[in-house]
């Protein structure tokens, strides 16, 4: 045996890279061919009509808060009145108030000044 070496240490370091990169490439493609492989279970025609049944449940319910005015119970609550107002005539507010941009972004800034003042309890 002789001591002499066949390869510098920086080929054996790019060589190390090489095959630990081939690895990892090995290793990710595998775990990817195992979860594309996966079979997805299709949606059934109960399990559709049962999602249309929640649906049209839900829509019912907050179809009077999208449509109707009313007090808001929750800020209620709080002891604020906010009202909600439909969404047809929110955005009419909303271009009421911008028609002048200028005006419109004060008056905004105005009320987010007023909903960050911190309440002093001296």
């Amino acid at each position: 045996m002789s001591n002499t070496n066949c390869c510098s240490q920086k080929t054996r370091t790019i060589a190390a890279y090489f095959v630990g990169g081939l690895g990892v490439f090995s290793i990710m493609s595998a775990l990817a061919y195992l979860v594309i492989g996966q079979p997805v279970p299709a949606v059934d025609a109960a399990r559709a009509e049962l999602r249309a049944k929640y649906r049209s449940e839900i829509e019912a319910a907050s179809l009077p808060a999208l449509t109707g005015y009313s007090l808001d119970p929750d800020a209620l609550a709080l002891g604020n009145k906010v009202y909600r107002v439909p969404v047809s005539r929110a955005l009419e507010i909303a271009a009421d108030d911008f028609k002048d941009a200028a005006v419109g972004r004060a008056k905004l800034l105005k009320r987010l000044e007023g909903k960050l003042k911190q309440q002093s309890f001296e």
